[in-house]
């Protein structure tokens, strides 16, 4: 059974833990470069869960992620390339993976990602260890996407097609009965 919100938090642990190896390890590309291809691989990856979990074709995915790539490599543009980030981010979640509810789904990602993004400005990660914090922080805050956008089920990671609330009414029916 996939959970697609306890899943994000164990990633987002596992992404604050190994982005210090991994951005040592890009590092010799120099410092914006080796980080941004560090921050594009945590992406993917992300991304990649998300196309599981939504039943998305993986090719839907190539260009978006190759945006961000090019951006990755493109000498000295930090802050161009992590708000091209939460852009591409968002666009892969509620654009390409779950997009049944568009209005709903905007203002989740409103929420979830301009809410991570100011945790991540409020920090002020100057340090590989803080930016390890940072990015841990940030996936914290999008595991609350699951819980806002209807027909996303926490349980299931899929687009429901049966009402939350009937089900919950059909589980305590169970329930008394029992």
């Amino acid at each position: 059974m996939i959970k697609p919100v306890r899943s994000t938090i164990v990633f987002g642990l596992a992404s604050g833990l190994l982005l210090l190896p991994v951005a040592w390890l890009t590092a010799s590309w120099g410092w914006p470069m080796g980080f941004q291809l560090t921050l594009w691989i945590l992406v993917t990856i992300y991304a990649l869960l998300l196309a599981r979990w939504s039943r998305t074709g993986l090719l839907s995915l190539v260009f978006p992620l190759g945006i961000l790539l090019g951006a990755a490599l493109w000498p000295q543009v930090s802050t161009a390339f992590f708000l091209l980030g939460l852009g591409i981010f968002s666009w892969i979640r509620s654009g390409i993976c779950f997009n049944r509810h568009a209005l709903r789904g905007l203002m989740a990602e409103v929420v979830t990602v301009g809410g991570g993004a100011a945790l991540v400005a409020m920090c002020r990660p100057a340090t590989p260890l803080t930016w390890a914090v940072a990015v841990w922080l940030f996936f914290l805050v999008q595991a609350l996407f699951f819980f806002m956008v209807p027909g996303v089920s926490p349980s299931t990671g899929t687009q429901g097609a049966e009402d939350p609330f009937q089900v919950a009414l059909r589980e305590a029916e169970r329930a008394i009965e029992s």
